[in-house]
């Protein structure tokens, strides 16, 4: 039975959340694990196109009348992609699966991930060759059903595959690898947030009080630029120092909470060079780098001692040398 398989990387914001939404610069760089999976297989019966979520136990054969509502995103990308490329996907005789290990609502972009792999399985399984640009293009219609009004970090940081230093309407910049590897520390509060309902009310606080909102926003952007310098040169203790700074202005947008001001504290006590919420914030993630190996796996134990409930050392690889 013909099959094609494709992954997409999981991503973290290194700098930049919150600002990014309204035009000011952001880091991000994807990660390889924990990701997304999906594949698309003949099934020779010559039925419907078929979606199958064994993660969510949800499923569904085009032209049902009833959709599951996890299932919409889905029939949105392909939709889009046979608007494309309608003569070349056929919609009988095949069956798209996907599934993820990325945890749902904690800011390491699993909505775009889901949806990056699954357009790379349809577009290979038709042999259909795509820009990272279009896929990108594609994943961003997608993340407006789950988010709203999303930035467009998640999508072009998983589509493009490299770090990128991102600026809203102004398209992304890639990012050199740093000189050096940097090591990062990932610790999951367990809480799931939304998105799209953290963005709307950050919207409503900054209309109450627009001053002093775009100011921090601003200072926001501005510390992301700085890094979008020192990654590239792997610069971990000023990339560390820039992200103490934005957690600070981050607590003052609101968007920290007790279970991330934990995990933040276990990391820098344990030896991070640097650590802040990564994403929305009232939950999901905490990012921290370090300086090594042997720091990483400190900062892990001490993080997951904290509360975290999927912690994770991961990192950049250095510039590849002649």
């Amino acid at each position: 039975m013909r099959c094609e398989k494709a992954k997409a990387p999981s991503k973290v914001i290194l700098l930049g959340e919150h600002g990014a939404v309204y035009g000011h610069p952001a880091v991000a760089i994807p990660l390889r694990e924990p990701s997304a999976e999906a594949s698309v297989c003949w099934t020779g019966d010559g039925q419907p196109y078929r979606i199958e979520l064994p993660d969510l136990n949800a499923a569904w054969a085009y032209g049902d009348a009833q959709m599951p509502p996890e299932i919409v995103p889905f029939v949105k990308i392909i939709d889009l992609a046979r608007e494309r490329h309608g003569k070349s996907i056929v919609t009988t005789g095949w069956t798209l699966k996907v599934s993820s290990a990325i945890p749902t609502g904690c800011g390491l972009g699993s909505s775009a991930a889901v949806s990056a792999a699954a357009l790379k399985a349809v577009f290979r399984y038709f042999g259909i060759h795509v820009k990272a640009q279009t896929l990108s293009e594609l994943v961003f219609e997608t993340e407006k059903l789950h988010h709203g009004t999303p930035s467009g970090i998640d999508n072009t940081v998983i589509a493009m595959g490299v770090p990128i230093l991102f600026r809203k309407g102004r398209g992304a910049e890639c990012l050199d690898a740093p000189e050096e590897p940097l090591f990062l520390v990932i610790g999951y509060t367990g809480i799931r947030h939304s998105t799209r309902a953290v963005i709307a009310e950050v919207a409503r606080a900054r209309a109450a009080e627009p001053a002093k909102y775009d100011a921090l926003f601003a200072e926001i952007g501005a510390l992301a630029l700085k890094g979008a310098d020192a990654l590239p040169r792997g610069h971990a203790g000023e990339l560390g120092e820039l992200m103490n700074k934005t957690q600070e202005l981050l607590r003052q947008v609101g968007v920290s909470c007790p279970e991330l001001e934990a995990l933040v504290t276990a990391a820098r006590g344990a030896g991070a060079l640097g650590a802040k919420l990564t994403g929305a914030g009232r939950g999901g993630c905490m990012v921290a780098v370090t300086d090594g190996t042997d720091s990483a796996e400190a900062v892990r134990a001490a993080v997951a001692a904290a509360g975290s409930k999927l912690t994770v050392v991961t990192g950049i690889p250095g510039r590849l040398r002649e």
